[in-house]
């Protein structure tokens, strides 16, 4: 009976290895891809497209079923992976089955997603001295990495002054731990609206005042012009017998007087004793009828063609 008992248990042990070598024991030639590169950010990974050959039958892409390879009366279930699957960088290995065979090849798994920089804004306005520290104003985050491993740069931050107005461009750059990189540009404007609005009063007023002079010294060009044309038309003579509605000197009614003979007489109506451009032609015209001789009324004019006044010449 010990020795029935022995046998079985031999029996078993011999059973037990005979399964273990055959389910590990390869009977196919199965040649996959020289070097596997997953990433990371790819999609759902068809792991089919990894396998090259099995025995003499190629694969191509009417052998492939979803996860699964038919060649022949050969089917090989390839391993499924999906998007968030792939937790880790570096080495993984991916295991292919014929039956209860196992196939083993090694994969490496990669990031190549850059970081994503996010703004609260592309422009960012502050009045002088209220901008707090930048990195207030942006966010970094990665597919892979923890916001706080991502290393974050920003170009020509030293040149930024919060308390001077101005615009200043700036460059946020992020690395993640693979060494992908990512910029966004941001720009700052820091102004005081306060001088601002006391500037513009300021411009304002100068404009104000630059029209207003400007109205003045057009006001005095067209008096002048108007002086000017009433000057012209003064030293023009009139031939009207009109009587003058302004008096006229003493010394003028001395003149207007009938000559006491019959020599050529000549008298002067001049603008000086108070005639004008219409009272001494009237006067002049008035003596002549009065002496009752021939004569002419003739204007008078300097050497520089000023009219002075008329004269008066009796036959």
């Amino acid at each position: 009976m010990k020795r029935f008992e022995r046998f079985c248990c031999v029996l078993m042990m011999l059973l037990t290895l005979i399964g273990c070598s055959s389910s590990t024991h390869q009977t196919h030639n199965v040649i996959f891809q020289s070097s596997i590169r997953i990433d990371l950010g790819d999609e759902d990974v068809n792991t089919a497209q990894f396998v090259k050959r099995i025995d003499t039958y190629p694969i191509s892409e009417s052998s492939i079923d979803g996860n699964n390879i038919h060649v022949s009366n050969i089917t090989m279930i390839c391993p499924s992976l999906k998007k968030g699957d792939l937790k880790k960088l570096g080495k993984q290995e991916l295991i292919y089955t014929i039956g209860n065979e196992k196939y083993t090849v090694e994969a490496n798994i990669v990031d190549s997603v850059k970081p994503v920089i996010k703004l609260k804004n592309n422009d960012l306005t502050f009045e002088v001295g209220e901008m707090k520290g930048i990195n207030n104003y942006y966010s970094v985050s990665d597919n892979y990495d923890d916001s706080k491993d991502i290393k974050v740069k920003v170009k020509y931050i030293d040149k930024l002054n919060k308390n001077k107005t101005g615009t200043y461009k700036l460059v946020i750059k992020a690395w993640d731990t693979s060494g992908n990189t990512a910029t966004k540009k941001l720009t700052v404007i820091i102004k005081d609206t306060k001088k601002e609005q006391e500037e513009k009063q300021k411009e304002e007023e100068r404009k104000k005042e630059e029209e207003k002079k400007k109205a003045e010294e057009e006001e005095k060009e067209r008096e002048a012009q108007r002086q000017q044309q009433s000057v012209q038309q003064s030293q023009v003579p009139s031939t009207s017998n009109s009587v003058s509605s302004y008096p006229a000197t003493s010394n003028s009614s001395n003149q207007t007087q009938q000559p006491s003979s019959s020599a050529s007489v000549t008298r002067d109506y001049l603008f000086s004793q108070g005639y004008d451009m219409t009272s001494a032609p009237s006067a002049c015209q008035s003596a002549l009828m009065a002496s009752g001789r021939s004569g002419s009324c003739t204007p008078l004019q300097d050497s520089n063609g000023i009219y002075l006044g008329m004269r008066l010449i009796l036959n």
